[in-house]
């Protein structure tokens, strides 16, 4: 007896240890610093709407190096990349705390405490981005004390309380309005709230130290005070709550935990009462502080155990929770949800931990033994062999493993290496080792006369023949009617990696011959251009396919017994080495793998993959391993474990999720500076950007929203060109895809994401990007240079036949001056030559005449001609026939009178650099000579040192002639018939001066003129 409750034991032992496990799926990725995640002390965390987390709390590093006030910044996530937000300015007001809470689709609040100030309510634009003070709530009465925010359908709503009221009110958008309110029984000096409980009909509320509590309706309006005898225990004894602990719903009904009670109170709306349920403490603990999503569906429980807390979710089920997961956390962690029960963010310190959490269809059973070969014995019962640790019979209802113990001769033998397995109609078992093929009743035991020795690991049984056949060559028969064994001729070099039948032929992949194929007592061997038969690996014959064969390299041959050739049926994205193939109950086509377990749909050709996040505890699969029962469930065999699943259920995952953009950077002409836009709005509506030619690079990074685990993605991205499709290229979550130097041109980037299985996930995304041409390369600077350039080479053609035109006139006017300046020259040579011969004529006379009367006279003359004559030999020997240098022409005239009078009369010249017109400079000439002569004939004959004066020079636009002489010349009585004067009035007149003589000391003659 003892023995025997002793072995009873053991199994039980044995078959707790092997029950499966709760088949939800965790992933968890941490993040911290080194990834973004700024945050050291977290004061909040919340999801909107769309999916992103925002985290309020101290700045790690302003925690690092600062001591006293930390600064507080908003961080926001999505799933893989953080980007910061800056907080609403607070006027130097220090933060001590703070929250978020939801407003409808597109908006969140955030609360913020003061260490010396009231709190202050911000809303935030969760498209836009933008925050603004809620003016309406902070600039409340500052009787209004205290004030408590909860959801009614998408209303935000708000309990605020003074030291006499409670006050119903609700936030839509920047205002607030007051619903409803009522006094209190007497003041409160601290009026604080107790969590707010919420039903299908109304709102419990109640204060936290004192007795005082209402009821609202869904409108917001108070219904009533409760009372005492709104309370209602097993005993009919009324009380008021101190504490309010919990609040479900089964069957749209609302339970309540209140006080030390266990058993729940019902809340009968009709009446407003709340009445003990007797025997209902069952998990009174658990469900006492369980926080439930809104269906009253799932829940969990924060539990501290020492060190750390551990956080369970259940499956809520009435009054009777089952425990589907948990994990462990630190203690006084943060947490925060997007989908009850599918998602977790726990926070602590400078550590962000996000949880995913699925439902897995894969069962996994023999965890971390090697499978060979599977076989049903019974509706829920299936035979395992493993390479090295035995065979264990399998229960799928119960969940439960036991290794079985086969005997020989009451003897336990091992039993490893099988490599098939056939359960007879007489309920016998054929199995084999490495050298024994075994028959066993349905004890185990083995039937001696039944079993031999065998040469080869690999066996198939086709009707009454086994074959087998060793890893290093030779294949056998064993004929079990006849129980007769025998080797098949020439198979010494063949080497078998795995039969297969089609009921009446034999095939096998080899090691290097290809397929091996036999049938009545002769075989042959084929191998392929179109593959080579080394590659070759596994094999099957499967009804509606006909016999497949796979490769190392991820590729599966429909094998034409007739035509003896390969055509290839498939090809693994991921080039996977393909162990086994089966087909389901509706002929697609599944594939046990080294990259997890793959399903082919026969008519749309959608590949599935199943890897570890779908519960597949091995990826790495093992040959022989693949089996398919009679109801068409499938086992697939790996190295370490056996997975089992419906493959109807774990049909192809449909991903609900699709990428989106989460940033874009580029230079903003608009804003002037490099701006990183992330607002959802922005990245909702943008379609383009343009790149400024200064700036021509961007930036983007991408998330996937929905239930995925984001770090199974990548993300396979394209930049084109317009009108060429350039290759594409993997990034991951977390990084940022970057373009530089672009050439100018119009883009297209296109985004997609791919699951672990390279399965495509939502939508392609694209944004067009345009590099704006550097100024100087686009067509209308080229134009305008173009223009300018003919503009230019026009002007500077049209000046050059210009100024030909004015060589040659200036060549004709030219040679025109130069013939008249000969003519001119000539004229004046013959002027002054036919002068100098009537001069000399004159002289002639002088000296041939005896009357003194007329050689002076003559005298006279011939110094008048001569005064002449030397303006035109200066006119001669210059290049200017417009003016002269009227000094020049004194000096002349001087050195005649010098030569014609022998008295010796100092000449004192005072002259200026002014040149002088011709047509002044004859008149004013004879002038001076007429005065000269005056002179010497009339005012020196009684002066011993005669001297004269000339003065000439130039004062703005007049000429100023003065003549000077220190003689005793009296011009009274023949001033109107001297000859000399008359000419002296003459050239004035001429040069149209202002004359004036003075003789009153000496002789002195001024000329103005112009």
């Amino acid at each position: 007896m003892k023995k025997l409750l002793f072995a009873f034991f053991v199994l039980c032992s044995m078959l707790l240890w092997c029950q499966q496990e709760p088949s939800i799926l965790i992933n968890k990725s941490i993040y911290s610093s080194r990834d973004g995640y700024l945050i050291s002390n977290p004061y909040h965390s919340i999801y909107d709407s769309m999916g992103w987390l925002w985290v309020l709390g101290e700045n790690k590093i302003s925690n690092e190096y600062v001591f006293g006030d930390k600064e507080i910044i908003i961080q926001r996530f999505d799933g893989a990349i953080f980007f910061n937000l800056s907080l609403p300015d607070t006027f130097d007001k220090r933060i001590k705390e703070g929250h978020f809470f939801k407003h409808k689709e597109k908006g969140l609040y955030l609360k913020l405490y003061y260490t010396d100030d009231r709190a202050e309510l911000f809303f935030i634009d969760t498209e836009t981005l933008q925050i603004t003070p809620v003016d309406a709530y902070n600039h409340l009465s500052k009787k209004y004390i205290i004030s408590k925010e909860f959801q009614v359908n998408n209303e935000t709503r708000l309990i605020i309380t003074s030291e006499e009221k409670f006050y119903s009110a609700v936030l839509v958008g920047l205002g607030l309005r007051i619903l409803d309110s009522i006094p209190f029984d007497r003041p409160v000096k601290n009026p604080f709230l107790e969590e707010i409980r919420n039903t299908e009909a109304s709102t419990i509320v109640k204060l936290l130290f004192i007795k005082e509590g209402i009821l609202l309706n869904k409108q917001g309006k108070i219904t009533k005070k409760i009372v005492s005898t709104d309370f209602i225990d097993n005993q009919g004894h009324t009380f008021y709550p101190n504490e309010i602990h919990n609040s479900f719903a089964v069957n749209n009904e609302y339970f309540f935990y209140l006080d030390d009670y266990e058993n729940v109170f019902k809340f009968d709306p009709k009446n407003t009462k709340f009445i003990e349920i007797p025997n209902t403490s069952e998990s009174y603990a658990l469900k006492k502080d369980m926080v439930f999503d809104n269906n009253f569906e799932n829940g969990f429980l924060n539990e501290v155990v020492s060190d750390y807390s551990e956080v369970k979710f259940y499956d809520f089920n009435g009054f009777h929770p089952q425990i589907t997961s948990k994990i462990q956390i630190k203690n006084y962690s943060k947490t925060a949800y997007n989908q009850f029960g599918k998602d977790l963010v726990v926070l602590n310190g400078n550590t962000l931990e996000s949880y995913g959490f699925m439902n897995s269809k894969i069962k996994t059973f023999l965890r971390g033994k090697s499978i060979r070969t599977i076989k049903k014995l019974s509706e829920n019962k299936y035979i395992v062999a493993t390479d090295t640790e035995g065979v264990y019979t399998i229960n799928t209802k119960d969940n439960t493993e036991e290794k079985i113990k086969f005997t020989l001769d009451n003897k336990e033998i091992s039993m490893n290496y099988s490599r098939d397995i056939y359960v007879n109609e007489d309920h016998t078992i054929t199995i084999n080792d490495s050298d024994n093929l075994y028959t066993t009743d349905a004890n185990y035991k083995v039937i001696k006369d039944k079993s031999l020795k065998i040469i080869g690991e690999e066996i198939i049984k086709i009707e009454d023949t086994i074959f087998t056949a060793d890893q290093r060559g030779i294949i056998s028969k064993f004929s079990i009617n006849e129980k007769k064994y025998t080797k098949i001729p020439n198979t010494e070099s063949v080497q078998i990696r795995e039969f297969a039948t089609n009921g009446t032929r034999l095939f096998a992949t080899t090691v290097a011959n290809g397929i091996f194929e036999y049938e009545n007592g002769s075989f042959e061997t084929h191998v392929f251009e179109n593959e080579k038969a080394e590659n070759l690996l596994s094999i099957n014959y499967l009804q509606d396919y006909g016999i497949l064969v796979s490769t190392k390299f991820g590729k599966i041959y429909t094998y034409d017994s007739d035509k003896k050739s390969l055509k290839l049926l498939y090809e693994d994205p991921l080039k996977a080495s393909i162990v086994g193939m089966v087909t389901d109950n509706s002929n697609n086509l599944w594939l046990n793998t080294y990259a997890g377990i793959v399903s082919v749909n026969r008519s749309t050709q959608k590949i599935g993959r199943y890897t570890v996040k779908d519960g597949v505890y091995e990826l790495e699969g093992n040959r022989y391993s693949t089996y398919k029962n009679p109801e068409g469930n499938i086992w697939m065999g790996s190295y370490r474990g056996l997975s089992y699943f419906n493959p109807n259920e774990l049909s192809t995952i449909e991903l609900n999720a699709q990428p989106q953009f989460t940033s874009i950077s580029y230079f903003d002409t608009e804003l002037n500076r490099w701006k990183a836009h992330s607002s959802p709005r922005f990245l909702d509506s943008i379609q383009t950007i343009s790149l400024p030619s200064e700036y021509q690079r961007f930036s983007a990074t991408m998330s996937v929203f929905g239930q995925i685990d984001r770090n199974d993605i990548a993300y396979k991205y394209r930049l084109s060109e317009k009108g060429n499709d350039s290759d594409w290229f993997t990034s991951y979550p977390g990084k940022e895809i970057l373009f530089a130097n672009l050439a100018p041109g119009e883009y297209t980037l296109q985004v997609k994401a791919v699951s672990a299985s390279n399965e495509k996930i939502g939508n392609t995304i694209e944004l067009r990007v345009i590099s704006e041409k550097i100024f100087y390369k686009t067509w209308w600077f080229i134009l305008a240079l173009i223009l300018l350039a003919f503009g230019t080479v026009s002007y500077l053609f049209y000046q050059y036949k210009g100024r030909q035109k004015i060589l040659v006139k200036n060549e004709i006017a030219l040679n025109e001056a130069k013939i008249k300046t000969s003519m001119m020259l000539e004229i004046h040579h013959r002027i002054k030559n036919n002068l100098q011969i009537v001069s000399g004529l004159l002289g002639l006379q002088m000296i041939n005449s005896a009357n003194e009367e007329l050689k002076l006279k003559l005298q006279d003359s011939q110094s008048r001609i001569e005064s002449i004559a030397g303006i035109h030999n200066l006119l001669y020997n210059s290049d200017n026939f417009e003016t002269l240098s009227f000094k020049q022409n004194v000096n002349n005239i001087i050195k005649y009178y010098q030569i014609l009078f022998p008295k010796k009369v100092i000449y004192t010249l005072n002259f200026d650099s002014s040149m002088l017109p011709i047509d002044k400079a004859t008149p004013l000439s004879l002038l001076l000579n007429e005065l000269i002569s005056n002179s010497h004939k009339h005012a020196f004959s009684e002066e011993e040192q005669p001297e004269i004066h000339i003065n000439f020079i130039k004062t703005d636009a007049n000429y100023e002639f003065k003549y000077l002489d220190n003689g005793n010349f009296k011009m009274e009585g023949i001033k109107k018939e001297s000859m000399g004067m008359k000419i002296i009035e003459m050239m004035n007149t001429q040069l149209k001066g202002d004359l004036k003589i003075d003789n009153s000391n000496g002789f002195k003659c001024t000329l103005i003129f112009s």
